[in-house]
């Protein structure tokens, strides 16, 4: 019989870590919530040229790491390798913008790109991230650089700080992409085939590039921040203002430009640095809105990676919901024991039970196996005298309990 496997890159979420995920899930919630973001959950499948526009045709991204294919009528469409793109196709088909000047969104959920598997990277991953649509001002980057920092700090992440640059507006880019092809092609021969290939096509491109020769040539390379208009440096510099304020740990990088084409303005990653990796980027994109055919509206964002932050949490600070081990001995209990689990869950006591046929000596040893503090015994001799008998499990004591006041005992003495 053929034995089946998941495919490379992907992974299953088992109870053992799961209690961490939704600790980072609830955290977020709860922190973009108190900011006044609404929740946002768009398909998972979209037509392919979403991406192509919204992320940029010449990003590795699009070109070579999109679960792409045609559906049963010939359609081109793709698993959402990122949020920014769908969450932007949503504004403007239901026309959001309509009704509210500033819109905050959050979203959660799986994306997908067909990556090199390696630590914290799988080809299926989950990301949650937010979107402002309306505010131009540097508070708005102030904002979602606040809901990370502030939700960091909940998890107890240690040692994370925000690197953070500027790309300019369209003017500033402009004038800089063409200094930058000029420094490139004098240094093209020390370049990658990639890179080659992105001085002339895509030439910001060229600074996500992990090849080492690349990255030996970027070290001279001017910096944008020596090119950005009054405007735009001004922006900047209010940003930066804020962030020493309000005590944010930050790096001005100015090199970082970030893996898609939509970027305008800020951008920033954050990363833990003992651990030399970012578990979560965003900034600016002024034009996206326009550019996917809506009207010309301002917006900012980020996406942490779920997958990435997972081993930063402590296990010790995430708070579980204990259950108590129900042993059930005999049919006539099984039908008395129901009874009094929905008593228990109605009173938010947490239960296990296994209803298979077993002696007391089995269940025991099954709880010790599953780590159980306490144990509730349910024999015919306990429902003839009304009683049930609790059990610790780590000093082997037991007491009974009177059926009428069994909950506000249990409560009492397991702490519920």
């Amino acid at each position: 019989m053929e034995i089946f496997t998941r495919l490379r890159g992907m992974k299953d979420i088992l109870s053992e870590e799961i209690e961490i995920w939704k600790k980072i899930e609830s955290v977020f919630i709860e922190t973009s919530e108190l900011f006044g973001f609404k929740e946002i959950r768009t398909p998972i499948l979209e037509n392919k040229y979403l991406f192509e526009r919204g992320i940029g045709s010449n990003t590795d991204i699009v070109m070579k790491e999109m679960y792409e294919f045609k559906d049963k009528k010939g359609r081109e469409v793709a698993l959402r390798p990122e949020g920014t793109a769908s969450v932007v196709r949503a504004y403007i088909e239901n026309r959001v913008y309509s009704t509210k000047k500033i819109a905050r969104f959050y979203y959660y959920g799986p994306m997908f790109r067909y990556d090199r598997p390696q630590k914290g990277r799988y080809r299926q991953f989950y990301q949650f991230g937010i979107e402002i649509f309306g505010g131009k001002s540097p508070f708005f980057d102030f904002e979602t650089i606040q809901v990370l920092d502030f939700s960091f700090k909940k998890l107890r992440i240690e040692n994370f700080v925000f690197y953070i640059n500027s790309l300019g507006c369209k003017t500033c880019k402009k004038v800089y992409i063409e200094e930058i092809k000029k420094y490139f092609r004098e240094r093209v021969n020390n370049l990658c085939e990639d890179c080659r290939r992105r001085i002339e096509k895509n030439p910001l491109r060229v600074f996500d590039c992990k090849n080492s020769m690349c990255k030996t040539e970027l070290k001279n390379i001017p910096s944008i921040l020596d090119f950005l208009c009054e405007e735009c440096k001004n922006h900047f510099d209010v940003l930066i203002e804020l962030l020493s304020k309000f005590n944010i740990n930050y790096k001005i990088a100015p090199h970082l430009v970030r893996g898609l084409d939509y970027y305008t303005k800020t951008v920033f990653e954050v990363f833990v640095e003992k651990e030399d990796i970012a578990i979560a980027g965003g900034g600016r994109y002024d034009d996206l809105v326009h550019d996917m055919g809506g009207p010309d509206i301002p917006a900012v964002g980020f996406a942490a990676g779920i997958d990435r932050i997972v081993p930063l949490v402590n296990q010790k600070n995430i708070k579980k919901i204990e259950t108590i081990y129900f042993i059930i001995l005999g049919e006539k209990a099984k039908i008395k024991g129901l009874e009094i689990i929905r008593k228990m869950i109605e009173e938010k006591i947490g239960i296990e039970i296994d209803y298979e046929e077993r002696n007391l000596k089995e269940h025991l040893s099954i709880a010790n196996k599953l780590g159980k503090k306490w144990c509730i015994i349910l024999g015919e001799n306990e429902i003839e005298k009304k009683v049930l008998i609790l059990k610790n499990m780590e000093d082997g004591s037991q007491i009974e309990l009177k059926e009428d006041t069994m909950i506000e005992k249990i409560k009492e003495i397991v702490k519920c």
